[in-house]
């Protein structure tokens, strides 16, 4: 009960010193460390120090231990530590102590600190229940500490073994030990494991976003994508694709330079996402272009959201500085009228659809009117195509 914690400090401490970004870490391992001194207090040195250094001391340090590691979920979870609220346990306990009736008893004194580890322990899990959204798998560790709270009342009984010892005491105080290294190794593996994924999601999520404006970029469009149309063909529902392009953007970064440039496209992006709903897929694909993949969304609904984010852009004026930068955007509809097709052809189908707009005068919608809209214009001209086969 004193090394097993002092390892899991240990592995903690250097998973935290190889992830300085990850201070949840750094904060377990304080508990495991914290941990290991109260039960070295209460157990190895029971009767060898003054009753008050092991007994209100060692407690005393428990319930700090029980705070930390409540307070290292709130870590993982980006939320402020309640040094307080952290604190609360190691007052409770110090409170009772000032009681004779609980002071005198051991299992009165082992009721009022069970209570304090369960509170934490379950507060601690209630904390990763909360955060269970960005798709880490919390459900391991989530176990371990309910088993770890629901076997704390063993301490109850083992309590008074040191007084009056039972072969049944004695049984609950060799499973106490063993729950005890087993709860301190894997809460250990299972914490940096929780951290390490969180970690790789975050490559991964980097990896799927456009630095610059902060939405989905062109790769991960199309991986996200796909499994959106893939649920699209089993649930036979529609969907379509909205293509949009800033209008004489290249103007705007002659006239007022890349960094406003970026301005506008950080600014186009947030007035277009505020028009869209958050199951929307939105994407930065090009320089200036960007599309949307909308599920479970008709052609005329389509149609009617593409006309609201034109004339969203077109009604905003974007100011950086001193320079006053009008935007307008040119844009495509495309939706697959007989089952769902593949994301590369709704795509060039959309980009022909915007070619027409771009064609026609620029900020405008259209809408792809034929199969030749699904063909990439950039691969061929489909009127020479035409007259070659003819001659």
């Amino acid at each position: 009960m004193v090394f097993t914690p002092a390892v899991a400090g240990c592995l903690l401490l250097v998973s935290w010193l190889q992830h300085r970004r990850q201070p949840a870490l750094g904060v377990w391992a304080v508990g495991f460390f914290t941990a290991s001194i109260a039960a070295a207090l209460i157990i190895v040195a029971r009767g060898e120090i003054p009753n008050f250094l092991s007994i209100v001391v060692g407690n005393a340090i428990l319930a700090v231990a029980y705070g930390i590691l409540w307070s290292g979920a709130r870590t993982f979870e980006r939320k402020r530590i309640s040094v307080p609220l952290a604190l609360v346990g190691l007052l409770i306990w110090l409170a009772a102590c000032s009681f004779s009736p609980i002071y005198s008893r051991p299992e009165a004194r082992a009721s009022v600190m069970a209570a304090i580890g369960i509170c934490y322990t379950l507060l601690a899990v209630v904390e990763l229940w909360r955060g269970r959204g960005d798709g880490a798998w919390r459900w391991p560790i989530i176990v371990v500490l309910l088993a770890h709270a629901a076997s704390i009342p063993i301490h109850i009984p083992v309590a008074g073994a040191w007084k009056h010892p039972d072969p049944i005491d004695l049984d609950f105080l060799t499973f106490m030990i063993f729950e005890a290294a087993f709860v301190s190794i894997c809460g250990a593996y299972l914490f940096g494991g929780l951290v390490n994924e969180r970690i790789s999601m975050n490559f991964r999520q980097a990896s799927l976003t456009d630095p610059l404006t902060g939405v989905t970029n062109r790769r991960g469009f199309f991986e996200i994508g796909e499994r959106h149309l893939e649920r699209a063909r089993l649930g036979n529902e529609p969907i379509a694709i909205v293509m949009f392009d800033l209008d004489r953007f290249k103007t705007i970064n002659d006239q007022f330079g890349h960094a406003i440039g970026d301005e506008v496209l950080i600014a186009f992006c947030r007035l277009a996402s505020a028009q869209l709903r958050p199951k929307d897929l939105f994407a930065r694909i090009g320089g200036e272009e960007f599309v949307t993949l909308l599920p479970n969304t008709t052609t005329q609904d389509a149609l009617r959201l593409a006309e609201r984010v034109r004339s969203a852009i077109e009604g905003a004026s974007h100011t950086v500085e001193d320079p006053l930068v009008r935007m307008t955007v040119s844009v495509g509809v495309a939706s697959p009228t007989e089952g769902t097709t593949a994301l590369d052809v709704l795509v060039s189908a959309a980009d022909n659809a915007l070619y027409r707009a771009k064609t026609a005068g620029r900020n405008r919608v259209e809408l792809t009117s034929s199969i030749l809209d699904c063909i990439p214009r950039r691969n061929s001209d489909v009127a020479t195509v035409k007259s070659r086969s003819a001659a």
